[in-house]
Protein backbone atom coordinates (compact mmCIF):
# COMPACT_ATOMS: atom_id res chain seq x y z
CA UNK A 1 0.00 0.00 0.00
CA UNK A 2 2.98 2.47 0.76
CA UNK A 3 4.24 1.87 -2.87
CA UNK A 4 0.64 3.36 -3.95
CA UNK A 5 1.56 6.58 -6.78
CA UNK A 6 -1.33 8.09 -4.52
CA UNK A 7 0.80 9.17 -1.74
CA UNK A 8 -1.92 11.27 0.57
CA UNK A 9 -2.96 7.63 2.43
CA UNK A 10 -3.34 6.17 5.63
CA UNK A 11 -2.31 2.43 5.69
CA UNK A 12 -4.57 0.76 9.27
CA UNK A 13 -3.50 -2.68 9.86
CA UNK A 14 -6.13 -4.53 12.22
CA UNK A 15 -4.44 -7.32 13.49
CA UNK A 16 -6.99 -9.82 14.83
CA UNK A 17 -4.88 -12.78 15.85
CA UNK A 18 -2.08 -13.33 13.28
CA UNK A 19 0.32 -15.63 13.42
CA UNK A 20 2.98 -14.49 10.95
CA UNK A 21 5.22 -11.55 11.43
CA UNK A 22 2.40 -9.35 10.90
CA UNK A 23 2.37 -6.96 14.37
CA UNK A 24 5.87 -6.86 14.34
CA UNK A 25 6.05 -5.44 10.24
CA UNK A 26 3.71 -3.09 11.04
CA UNK A 27 5.44 -1.79 14.47
CA UNK A 28 8.56 -1.48 12.31
CA UNK A 29 7.86 -0.50 9.07
CA UNK A 30 9.33 2.99 8.93
CA UNK A 31 6.24 4.62 7.22
CA UNK A 32 4.39 7.09 9.63
CA UNK A 33 1.25 6.61 7.47
CA UNK A 34 0.89 3.10 9.10
CA UNK A 35 -1.04 2.46 12.04
CA UNK A 36 -1.50 -0.89 14.11
CA UNK A 37 -4.61 -1.89 15.92
CA UNK A 38 -4.72 -5.25 17.89
CA UNK A 39 -8.15 -6.82 18.55
CA UNK A 40 -9.69 -10.21 19.36
CA UNK A 41 -10.36 -12.55 16.71
CA UNK A 42 -13.86 -11.98 15.98
CA UNK A 43 -13.40 -12.62 11.76
CA UNK A 44 -12.50 -10.69 9.22
CA UNK A 45 -15.81 -8.50 9.39
CA UNK A 46 -15.22 -7.67 12.90
CA UNK A 47 -11.34 -6.08 11.48
CA UNK A 48 -13.05 -4.13 8.53
CA UNK A 49 -15.26 -2.94 10.93
CA UNK A 50 -13.01 -1.33 13.00
CA UNK A 51 -10.48 -0.23 10.27
CA UNK A 52 -13.65 1.30 8.96
CA UNK A 53 -14.40 3.38 12.04
CA UNK A 54 -10.85 4.66 11.91
CA UNK A 55 -10.37 6.16 8.43
CA UNK A 56 -10.53 9.47 8.06
CA UNK A 57 -10.18 9.93 4.53
CA UNK A 58 -12.10 10.85 1.50
CA UNK A 59 -12.04 7.73 -0.01
CA UNK A 60 -12.08 3.78 1.52
CA UNK A 61 -9.67 0.90 0.10
CA UNK A 62 -10.23 -2.46 1.42
CA UNK A 63 -7.32 -5.08 0.93
CA UNK A 64 -6.50 -8.27 3.23
CA UNK A 65 -3.02 -8.93 3.75
CA UNK A 66 -2.64 -11.99 0.75
CA UNK A 67 -3.60 -9.61 -2.00
CA UNK A 68 -1.89 -6.87 -3.84
CA UNK A 69 -2.43 -3.47 -5.91
CA UNK A 70 -0.76 -2.24 -8.62
CA UNK A 71 1.20 0.97 -7.97
CA UNK A 72 -1.46 3.36 -9.45
CA UNK A 73 -4.02 1.54 -8.83
CA UNK A 74 -5.86 3.98 -6.25
CA UNK A 75 -4.92 7.32 -8.41
CA UNK A 76 -6.49 5.79 -11.31
CA UNK A 77 -9.43 5.34 -9.44
CA UNK A 78 -9.21 8.72 -7.21
CA UNK A 79 -8.96 10.60 -10.65
CA UNK A 80 -12.17 8.95 -12.07
CA UNK A 81 -14.15 9.81 -9.38
CA UNK A 82 -12.94 13.03 -9.26
CA UNK A 83 -13.69 13.48 -12.57
CA UNK A 84 -16.68 12.37 -12.51
CA UNK A 85 -17.70 15.39 -9.65
CA UNK A 86 -20.24 12.33 -8.35
CA UNK A 87 -19.72 12.32 -4.35
CA UNK A 88 -21.92 9.03 -4.11
CA UNK A 89 -20.06 7.66 -7.32
CA UNK A 90 -18.06 4.48 -6.37
CA UNK A 91 -14.82 2.88 -8.66
CA UNK A 92 -13.63 -0.65 -9.83
CA UNK A 93 -11.03 -2.30 -11.85
CA UNK A 94 -10.01 -5.50 -13.18
CA UNK A 95 -8.45 -8.21 -11.12
CA UNK A 96 -6.50 -11.59 -11.68
CA UNK A 97 -5.60 -14.37 -9.41
CA UNK A 98 -2.38 -15.78 -8.61
CA UNK A 99 -0.98 -19.00 -7.44
CA UNK A 100 0.85 -18.69 -3.77
CA UNK A 101 4.65 -16.47 -4.57
CA UNK A 102 3.73 -16.74 -8.31
CA UNK A 103 5.00 -13.94 -10.02
CA UNK A 104 2.29 -13.91 -12.49
CA UNK A 105 -1.37 -13.77 -12.60
CA UNK A 106 -3.22 -17.25 -13.45
CA UNK A 107 -6.91 -18.73 -13.12
CA UNK A 108 -9.68 -16.78 -12.47
CA UNK A 109 -9.71 -12.95 -13.73
CA UNK A 110 -11.96 -10.26 -14.72
CA UNK A 111 -10.60 -7.97 -17.05
CA UNK A 112 -13.75 -6.73 -19.43
CA UNK A 113 -15.76 -4.12 -17.35
CA UNK A 114 -18.01 -1.40 -17.69
CA UNK A 115 -19.86 1.60 -16.00
CA UNK A 116 -23.23 1.30 -14.55
CA UNK A 117 -25.77 4.01 -13.50
CA UNK A 118 -27.70 3.15 -11.48
CA UNK A 119 -25.05 1.54 -9.55
CA UNK A 120 -27.79 -1.82 -8.94
CA UNK A 121 -27.74 -2.13 -12.24
CA UNK A 122 -23.68 -3.97 -11.40
CA UNK A 123 -25.13 -6.16 -8.98
CA UNK A 124 -27.97 -7.35 -11.76
CA UNK A 125 -25.63 -7.90 -14.88
CA UNK A 126 -23.27 -9.81 -12.19
CA UNK A 127 -25.80 -11.85 -11.68
CA UNK A 128 -27.17 -12.47 -14.69
CA UNK A 129 -23.46 -12.67 -16.22
CA UNK A 130 -21.64 -14.52 -13.84
CA UNK A 131 -18.75 -12.09 -12.98
CA UNK A 132 -17.42 -11.13 -9.45
CA UNK A 133 -14.70 -9.44 -7.45
CA UNK A 134 -12.71 -9.57 -4.60
CA UNK A 135 -12.99 -6.36 -2.20
CA UNK A 136 -10.14 -4.83 -2.99
CA UNK A 137 -11.17 -4.05 -6.56
CA UNK A 138 -13.22 -1.54 -5.67
CA UNK A 139 -12.33 2.14 -4.12
CA UNK A 140 -15.40 3.64 -2.41
CA UNK A 141 -16.16 7.10 -1.33
CA UNK A 142 -16.64 8.10 2.26
CA UNK A 143 -20.24 8.69 1.88
CA UNK A 144 -20.80 5.71 0.19
CA UNK A 145 -19.05 3.57 2.30
CA UNK A 146 -20.79 4.78 5.77
CA UNK A 147 -24.05 4.70 4.08
CA UNK A 148 -23.96 1.35 3.69
CA UNK A 149 -22.76 0.83 7.39
CA UNK A 150 -20.42 -2.12 8.78
CA UNK A 151 -20.14 -5.44 7.58
CA UNK A 152 -22.30 -8.39 9.02
CA UNK A 153 -19.98 -10.24 11.53
CA UNK A 154 -22.49 -12.82 11.42
CA UNK A 155 -21.15 -13.90 8.13
CA UNK A 156 -18.26 -16.22 7.37
CA UNK A 157 -19.11 -16.59 3.46
CA UNK A 158 -20.33 -14.34 0.60
CA UNK A 159 -19.57 -11.55 3.10
CA UNK A 160 -18.04 -9.16 1.15
CA UNK A 161 -21.02 -9.85 -1.70
CA UNK A 162 -23.56 -8.74 1.28
CA UNK A 163 -21.75 -5.31 1.97
CA UNK A 164 -20.93 -4.49 -1.63
CA UNK A 165 -24.79 -5.28 -1.91
CA UNK A 166 -25.68 -2.54 0.41
CA UNK A 167 -23.02 -0.28 -0.84
CA UNK A 168 -24.31 -0.57 -4.40
CA UNK A 169 -27.67 0.20 -3.10
CA UNK A 170 -26.21 3.17 -1.93
CA UNK A 171 -24.20 4.32 -4.88
CA UNK A 172 -25.39 6.58 -7.89
CA UNK A 173 -22.91 5.10 -10.45
CA UNK A 174 -20.47 2.53 -11.31
CA UNK A 175 -17.48 3.59 -13.01
CA UNK A 176 -15.00 1.36 -14.67
CA UNK A 177 -11.12 1.68 -14.37
CA UNK A 178 -9.30 -0.45 -16.86
CA UNK A 179 -5.93 0.77 -15.56
CA UNK A 180 -6.98 0.15 -11.70
CA UNK A 181 -5.32 -3.31 -11.66
CA UNK A 182 -5.73 -5.67 -8.73
CA UNK A 183 -4.09 -9.08 -8.05
CA UNK A 184 -5.99 -11.90 -5.21
CA UNK A 185 -3.31 -14.56 -3.95
CA UNK A 186 -4.63 -18.08 -3.67
CA UNK A 187 -3.41 -19.89 -1.32
CA UNK A 188 -2.83 -23.86 -2.31
CA UNK A 189 -3.88 -24.76 1.07
CA UNK A 190 -6.90 -22.53 0.69
CA UNK A 191 -7.98 -23.77 -2.52
CA UNK A 192 -10.91 -26.15 -1.48
CA UNK A 193 -14.16 -25.00 -0.66
CA UNK A 194 -15.75 -25.74 2.74
CA UNK A 195 -18.66 -27.81 3.12
CA UNK A 196 -19.63 -27.68 6.43
CA UNK A 197 -23.04 -26.44 7.41
CA UNK A 198 -21.80 -22.98 8.91
CA UNK A 199 -20.83 -22.47 5.56
CA UNK A 200 -24.30 -23.21 4.16
CA UNK A 201 -25.98 -21.15 6.27
CA UNK A 202 -23.71 -18.14 6.02
CA UNK A 203 -24.16 -18.53 2.29
CA UNK A 204 -28.21 -18.53 2.85
CA UNK A 205 -28.32 -15.54 4.97
CA UNK A 206 -26.01 -13.31 2.65
CA UNK A 207 -27.99 -14.11 -0.59
CA UNK A 208 -31.25 -13.46 1.45
CA UNK A 209 -29.80 -10.09 2.61
CA UNK A 210 -28.49 -9.76 -0.94
CA UNK A 211 -32.18 -10.70 -2.70
CA UNK A 212 -33.89 -8.38 -0.09
CA UNK A 213 -31.89 -5.27 -1.56
CA UNK A 214 -32.98 -6.49 -5.32
CA UNK A 215 -36.23 -6.68 -4.99
CA UNK A 216 -36.40 -3.16 -2.86
CA UNK A 217 -34.70 -2.03 -5.95
CA UNK A 218 -37.03 -3.25 -8.84
CA UNK A 219 -40.31 -4.26 -6.88
CA UNK A 220 -42.49 -6.46 -8.82
CA UNK A 221 -40.71 -7.33 -11.81
CA UNK A 222 -41.21 -11.28 -12.67
CA UNK A 223 -38.42 -11.42 -15.32
CA UNK A 224 -36.15 -9.56 -13.17
CA UNK A 225 -37.07 -11.20 -10.10
CA UNK A 226 -35.60 -14.41 -11.92
CA UNK A 227 -32.45 -12.92 -12.38
CA UNK A 228 -32.04 -12.82 -8.67
CA UNK A 229 -32.30 -16.52 -8.17
CA UNK A 230 -28.98 -17.03 -9.63
CA UNK A 231 -27.67 -16.25 -6.40
CA UNK A 232 -29.33 -19.56 -4.69
CA UNK A 233 -28.16 -22.05 -7.88
CA UNK A 234 -24.43 -20.76 -7.07
CA UNK A 235 -25.40 -22.15 -3.55
CA UNK A 236 -26.71 -25.12 -5.25
CA UNK A 237 -23.32 -26.02 -7.22
CA UNK A 238 -21.32 -25.08 -3.83
CA UNK A 239 -22.58 -26.84 -1.25
CA UNK A 240 -22.67 -30.26 -0.28
CA UNK A 241 -25.39 -31.60 -1.95
CA UNK A 242 -26.00 -34.71 0.66
CA UNK A 243 -27.28 -32.03 3.44
CA UNK A 244 -31.09 -32.07 2.37
CA UNK A 245 -32.23 -29.69 4.98
CA UNK A 246 -29.85 -27.14 3.61
CA UNK A 247 -30.63 -28.37 0.03
CA UNK A 248 -34.28 -28.08 0.34
CA UNK A 249 -33.92 -24.19 1.96
CA UNK A 250 -32.54 -23.38 -1.07
CA UNK A 251 -34.60 -24.28 -3.67
CA UNK A 252 -37.47 -22.98 -1.89
CA UNK A 253 -35.94 -20.16 -2.29
CA UNK A 254 -34.98 -20.34 -6.16
CA UNK A 255 -38.91 -21.31 -6.84
CA UNK A 256 -40.31 -18.12 -5.17
CA UNK A 257 -37.99 -16.34 -7.38
CA UNK A 258 -38.51 -18.35 -10.22
CA UNK A 259 -35.39 -19.81 -12.43
CA UNK A 260 -33.90 -17.95 -14.75
CA UNK A 261 -32.93 -18.27 -18.53
CA UNK A 262 -30.56 -20.72 -19.23
CA UNK A 263 -28.11 -18.06 -20.30
CA UNK A 264 -27.90 -17.47 -16.79
CA UNK A 265 -23.72 -18.04 -15.81
CA UNK A 266 -23.62 -20.71 -12.85
CA UNK A 267 -20.81 -23.45 -12.41
CA UNK A 268 -18.15 -24.60 -15.25
CA UNK A 269 -18.47 -25.48 -18.44
CA UNK A 270 -19.65 -28.89 -18.28
CA UNK A 271 -22.62 -28.03 -15.50
CA UNK A 272 -23.33 -25.64 -18.37
CA UNK A 273 -23.72 -27.98 -21.16
CA UNK A 274 -25.97 -29.88 -19.12
CA UNK A 275 -28.05 -26.79 -17.87
CA UNK A 276 -28.75 -25.96 -21.38
CA UNK A 277 -29.73 -29.59 -22.34
CA UNK A 278 -32.04 -30.69 -19.28
CA UNK A 279 -32.79 -27.61 -17.27
CA UNK A 280 -31.70 -26.44 -14.11
CA UNK A 281 -33.14 -29.48 -11.75
CA UNK A 282 -32.08 -31.99 -13.58
CA UNK A 283 -28.69 -30.63 -14.34
CA UNK A 284 -27.89 -30.68 -10.79
CA UNK A 285 -29.24 -34.00 -9.99
CA UNK A 286 -26.57 -35.18 -12.35
CA UNK A 287 -23.86 -33.27 -11.19
CA UNK A 288 -24.81 -34.57 -7.64
CA UNK A 289 -24.71 -38.22 -9.34
CA UNK A 290 -20.94 -37.53 -11.02
CA UNK A 291 -20.16 -35.93 -7.70
CA UNK A 292 -21.01 -39.29 -5.77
Amino acid sequence: MCQQTHQEIEVIVVDYGSTDATVDLALTYPDTRVSLTRIPNRGVCAARNVGLAQAAGKYIQFIDPYDLLDCGKIAYQVEALRQSKDRTAIAYGPWWSFLNDAPWPRGASYTSGRSFSPAMEWLFASMEEGFYLPPHSWLLTREVAYAAGEWDERLIQNEDGEYMSRVLEMASQVIWVPDAQAYCRQQRDQMSVGLSRLYAQSLILAADKIRDQMIDYIGYNPDRRRIISALYLRILYRIDNGDLEMVDQVWQRIHGLGLPDGRTRVGGVRFDMLKRHMGWELAFKMKQLIRN
